[in-house]
């Protein structure tokens, strides 16, 4: 009798313990996480690691991201779309790429000859005058997305095979170019080309094209400064930028304080200033190593960047025709570079 009553409680024991179990791992929840970045390149390597790091330390470790490199759970062309509907919790995205689908991401990534540093854009988007990133944050929310926050991604400078002096230098040359950056290039006479950042090599090497608007990270990573003869600051726009979204529902499911403590505008513009200094150290290695293997650089004239500015505003017109967000968002950059000198 006593050995039955010690087996029942050893089985008792037991079958507690394996109940106990799904209630500790229950404890944590786990988030998928994919870069459209590869390992190597610092939207990766910073932005995306440090994103992952901010959500599980904000929640107390209670969340934890698995970060996957790009198609490792889906393509690249259907990330927005992925996170939208739940596929991944969180992603990190250029959001031009999806323009078509949520037409501000145009705005947010940068316009060509807009904000020329972080600190313009921390202004533009988180100083209480123009808090752009509310409006952004409405538009993929239409979506299905949370717009947690944008990454600095250095500078926007052209890499070409001939000397870039000023705008009417692009005439006639084919640069790589797609979207709104594509629409400027034309209306500076250039013949813009789409190609994906792993043929730029190959296309500069064959004379497919002239020269490509990059940051200065990719000479290195891409090896580009074999092919690369001159580099022209300040480019288009700098920083452009990647952004970090979140699936709305999981989004949702944090603890209200988790949420406030995210999206706080001074923690907000400390980890923008913090990856963007991160990223741009990282550039300015590329350009030491660019310049010592004979690289040569220029710098376009206030004149000149008047003129590639006065090209762009019509771009700008364009795209705030798109929709309500892209309107709102226009106006709120003009209302800041007219506050600032810059029209």
């Amino acid at each position: 009798m006593k050995k039955s009553f010690i087996a029942i409680l050893l089985t008792l024991f037991a079958v507690s313990a394996l109940m106990a179990t799904p209630c500790v791992a229950a404890d944590v929840i786990k988030w998928k996480m994919q870069s459209a970045y590869p390992s190597g390149d610092a939207t990766y390597d910073v932005h995306s690691v440090r994103a992952a790091k901010l959500i599980e330390e904000a929640s107390g470790g209670k969340i934890k991201v698995e970060l996957f490199p790009p198609g490792a759970l889906c393509s690249v062309k259907e990330m927005a779309n992925a996170v939208g509907a739940g596929m991944i919790e969180m992603a990190a995205i250029y959001g031009p790429r999806y323009a078509g689908r949520v037409p501000v991401a145009d705005v947010e990534g940068g316009l060509p000859f807009t904000w020329t540093s972080m600190d313009q854009v921390a202004e533009l988007f988180w100083d209480p005058k123009y808090n752009m990133i509310d409006n952004i944050r409405k538009a993929w929310a239409s979506k299905g997305v949370f717009y947690l926050v944008p990454n600095a991604c250095g500078s926007y400078p052209f890499l070409t095979n001939y000397p870039v002096h000023k705008i009417s230098d692009f005439k006639g040359h084919k640069i790589r170019g797609m979207g709104a950056s594509g629409e400027w290039l034309a209306k500076a006479g250039a013949s813009p080309t789409p190609l994906p950042g792993g043929e730029i090599y190959m296309a500069l090497k064959l004379g497919t094209i002239d020269g490509t608007p990059f940051p200065p990270m990719i000479l290195e990573t891409l090896k580009l400064k074999e092919v690369v003869k001159y580099i022209t600051f300040p480019g288009l726009v700098a920083p452009p930028q990647t952004c970090i979204v979140i699936n709305m529902d999981a989004w949702k499911s944090l603890p209200e304080d988790v949420r406030k403590k995210l999206t706080d505008p001074k923690t907000q513009v400390e980890f923008y200033r913090a990856n963007g200094e991160a990223y741009k150290a990282r550039d300015d290695e590329a350009l030491a190593a660019a310049y010592a293997y004979g690289i040569k650089s220029f710098t376009m004239s206030d004149e000149e960047l008047r003129k590639g500015r006065k090209l762009a505003k019509s771009v700008w017109d364009k795209v705030a025709k798109k929709d309500k967000y892209s309107k709102e968002a226009v106006e709120t950059l003009i209302k800041f570079m007219t506050a600032k000198g810059m029209l």
